[in-house]
């Protein structure tokens, strides 16, 4: 896929009957009773970041408005991920969510999603990676009193958690930062990379592939020291503050996606920035020649 940055401020937000038109039709047709879909469907909102129409991997930022609930409890054989950037969400079988927290859902977890406030998040699904442990994306339908369960493999929890584990709810807030030197140590060179200026955490973690989504931290002032590329994939969604790769600004809200290989200006500061970031192996960078 090509190199894609933009500022999703200036993205309209889809509809939800219109995401459900693009859904795939294994996801579209289980959502629940056709008569209530539509009311569900009001309530959500969406801003497509990525989406590769040949394994359906997919990443988007959602609004999701106050008094939405999930018409039934079901699983997906895919993975799905988020991140919750404001307000609360419920969800069955795994907790309550607030700000700052993340899920890691294997396929097969049954579950069902509430929000009284309403919410806005980055929310992934995996589709069809075998090393991952994630099929095609999907919806299916189960029972309530099955939540929190894996009805794809129910009798052996090993198989159910995939390469990265469950991580049910994980409140980053709980998580200490690791220094960019310390970080350094567990992926490949890092050249040029300002690593006394930036800090990660590690919410999940592939440890066949090296494939991980972090939130990094930059202080102010940081600075790369020469233009270079990573040999996986990188995306990033701007949290909080601000960056630059040469003249493009990465404020708030800006989501940039670039393929393996691709040549960058170097990423500077001057206020700190917080990302989230999605990488599809381990982090290495290479100083352009």
């Amino acid at each position: 896929m090509n190199r894609t940055f933009v500022d999703t401020s200036d993205m309209p937000w889809t509809d939800g009957l219109d995401v459900v038109r693009g859904m795939a039709q294994a996801f579209r047709e289980n959502i629940g009773p056709d008569h209530l879909v539509e009311g569900l469907m009001a309530h959500y909102h969406q801003k497509t970041l990525m989406h590769d129409p040949e394994t359906k991997r997919r990443l988007d930022l959602i609004k999701v408005d106050g008094g939405f609930r999930d018409l039934t409890n079901s699983y997906h054989d895919s993975v799905e991920e988020c991140f919750v950037i404001s307000g609360f969400l419920s969800l069955d079988g795994e907790g309550e969510f607030e700000p700052d927290d993340y899920f890691w859902r294997p396929p097969g977890f049954v579950h069902a999603a509430g929000s009284e406030s309403g919410f806005v998040a980055i929310l992934g699904f995996e589709g069809e990676d075998e090393a991952e442990g994630s099929r095609a994306t999907s919806r299916n339908i189960r029972p309530d009193s099955e939540a929190g369960t894996n009805f794809l493999h129910p009798e052996d929890l090993e198989a159910a958690v995939g390469p990265r584990g469950w991580v049910r709810r994980l409140q980053t807030g709980h998580l200490a930062w690791l220094p960019g030197p310390a970080y350094a140590r567990t992926q490949l060179a890092l050249d040029g990379m300002d690593l006394d200026r930036l800090q990660v955490k590690v919410l999940s973690y592939n440890p066949w592939t090296g494939g991980q989504t972090l939130l990094v931290r930059l202080s102010p002032d940081y600075a790369q020291s020469a233009a270079g590329s990573h040999s996986c994939r990188w995306q990033h969604y701007v949290l909080d503050g601000e960056a630059r790769l040469g003249d493009e600004i990465h404020a708030t809200g800006c989501y940039l996606r670039r393929p393996p290989g691709s040549v960058e200006a170097p990423m500077v500061s001057e206020t700190g920035a917080l990302l989230y970031v999605k990488l599809d192996g381990w982090l290495d960078r290479r100083r352009a020649e």
